[in-house]
Parts: structure tokens; sequence; C-alpha cells
């Protein structure tokens, strides 16, 4: 494989490229130049000669973003169909797509708008998994006293990522086909807009199940009271009631949750989940004042839409309906 000629035609495109070995690392000491400008003709003939593989820089002048579906720890094994069809065609058809070494898939675009590395699914580590985990701990006599704990902090696979930086610097990268076990399956990499970016992530997010609780309310404070009123309400309040009255629509409700859109304009089939039995509320669009794949109560988000956020005034409005017990 002729990877210098390959180098040379990322580089005249304004792409930064890098070799990498065949354990996806750097194959170049300094590679940190290239990730703000791509490599010169020179440059190409020098750093690929002989080299396993070629990555593509994300970020950078280009303003690339990549997403990565790790199909490997998707226990359905479908996870990227069932993403395409949450997203339009018109869409779809603007994305480079590759295959990986472990199955999994790759999607590539450009848009003004780019991030830092992020983790947009994961969902939480089975018992199979915690077993295989202790077992190979176990088995390594570095590490067998430390087996128990090793397996049980394995506590989450991450099922969808992103590879991006800034729009100035490169961040992640990510290996090209041709490389040994990668191949591109359709698409060139194309410009998407602010909207159509926005819509690819809030999509990927709702494929989560890792939900961090928020737990900023200082209980404390309430001590003296035998049922604090913030208590009470994350037991027994209508915080769907709250959500509806501020805009947002419920758009279903199985399986013990129930979905729903935010509001304001949006082309998103939906941006959050309320979980009825355990009663967190969690949202996957960015373009609202939560904070997304974070978990909140009931009084988290009443207060975040009725008070601004502040616990104080939430405190009252709830003692003032009758919630708590002193």
């Amino acid at each position: 494989m002729d990877y210098i000629e390959i180098a040379k035609k990322y580089s005249k495109a304004g792409y930064s490229v890098i070799p990498v070995t065949s354990e996806k690392i750097p194959a170049i000491r300094d590679w940190s130049g290239f990730q703000s400008r791509p490599m010169t003709e020179k440059e190409c003939e020098k750093n690929f000669k002989n080299c396993w593989g070629i990555a593509l820089l994300c970020g950078g002048q280009m303003k690339v973003s990549a997403g990565d579906f790790d199909l490997k720890y998707d226990l359905s094994g479908d996870i990227f169909e069932r993403f395409k069809k949450k997203l339009p065609v018109a869409l779809l058809n603007k994305f480079y797509v590759q295959t990986t070494k472990n199955n999994g898939f790759h999607v590539l675009f450009t848009c003004d708008k780019v991030e830092p590395n992020q983790k947009l699914a994961s969902r939480y580590t089975t018992c199979y998994e915690k077993h295989e985990t202790y077992m190979k701990a176990f088995h390594d006599p570095n590490t067998r006293d430390k087996a128990i704990k090793i397996a049980s902090n394995d506590k989450t696979r991450v099922l969808m990522e992103t590879r991006g930086g800034s729009d100035k610097v490169a961040g992640g990268y990510v290996v090209m086909a041709p490389s040994p076990d990668y191949k591109h399956v359709f698409g060139k990499i194309n410009k998407i807009s602010v909207e159509e970016y926005d819509l690819i992530m809030d999509t990927a997010r709702e494929f989560n199940d890792v939900v961090e609780v928020k737990t900023d309310i200082k209980v404390r404070e309430y001590r003296d009271w035998k049922l604090s009123p913030f208590e009470d309400y994350n037991d027994r309040g209508d915080v769907l009631e709250v959500l509806l009255a501020n805009g947002w629509e419920e758009i279903n409700a199985r399986n013990g949750s129930v979905r729903l859109k935010r509001a304001g304009h949006t082309h998103s089939k939906s941006s959050a989940l309320f979980d009825t039995e355990t009663r967190v509320f969690n949202c996957f669009s960015t373009s609202t004042s939560f904070d997304v794949n974070k978990g909140y109560t009931p009084t988290d988000v009443l207060s975040e839409l009725e008070f601004d956020n502040d616990m104080s005034k939430t405190f009252k409005y709830l003692t003032s309906e009758g919630f708590g017990e002193q």
C-alpha cells in the first residue's frame, strides 16, 4: 500500500494525517506540530515510508469530527443500524463511513462546531463481564490480591464516543482505511450544519444507559426535618406537570419510562427520558439548561425550571405546598 501518496492527497486537501503502528499509536515521535497544519510533501515522504497504517487527526483547521461505534460492547449487535434509522437520509449521505479493526464503525464529517473527545453512550457492565475481569486479574500474579477490587471497579462499557479537538488544534485521531482491517463502506467527508451536528450528538446520547445522579442539595441544612421537603417531593411530586408547563412535550410512555421532547424547534424525535421507577430525569440534548447524561431528581428539575436553581426559593415553595414533615 502506497501510504505516501495517500498521505499527500490528504495533506493537499488540507487534512492532517500521521502514520500509526499496528497498536494504533503514532509511528513518529514528534507529531504535535501536525495538530495545527498538514504535512508537506517532503514530510509525507519521510514519515510514511514503510508505515503500518494512516490516521486522520480530528479538529484542527478542517474541523473534523469522528463518531466511534464500538460494536464489541453492544449487547444487541445492531446499535449502529438503530442509530442510522433515527437520522434523515440526507444527513446520512454526508457521512464518510468505515468499518474498524474490532468490527465497529467510524463516521466522519466536518462542521463549524467542533468539540473535544467525549463519551456519548455507555452501558453498565454485566455480571458475566465483571466475572471475566475478575478471572483475568486473579490469574495475573501482579493483580491477584486486587482482583475483587478491580472487578468491582469495572462498571461501564462505552458504546459511542467522539474524536474531536478545537477549531485551531487537532485533538483525537482515528485510524483510516486502507489501513489493515479498516474498510471504507460509503461516502466522503462532507461539511454538515451546526444544527445537524447537534442532531447527531443528541441522537447518540439517546442510547446512553449510564447516568450520574446530580446531588447538589445540602441536606444538612434541613436535618431538623423528619422528612425534608426535597425528599418528599422526590417521592411524590408531579415533575412531569412541571416539564409540560415549561414547554416540554410527552412523546410516549412505556417500559417504565416517559420519553420527552424539549421546548422550542428541534429535529430530534426526543430529548430526554424520565424513569418512573427511579424518578430520575435524564436529558440528552445540549440545547437546554440541563447537563447531558446527568440524572436529575424531581426537586432538581423543579428548581432548574421554576426557580433558576435557587434551592432556598425551591424550599419555600415546597413547604408552602405542604411537602415535608417536621
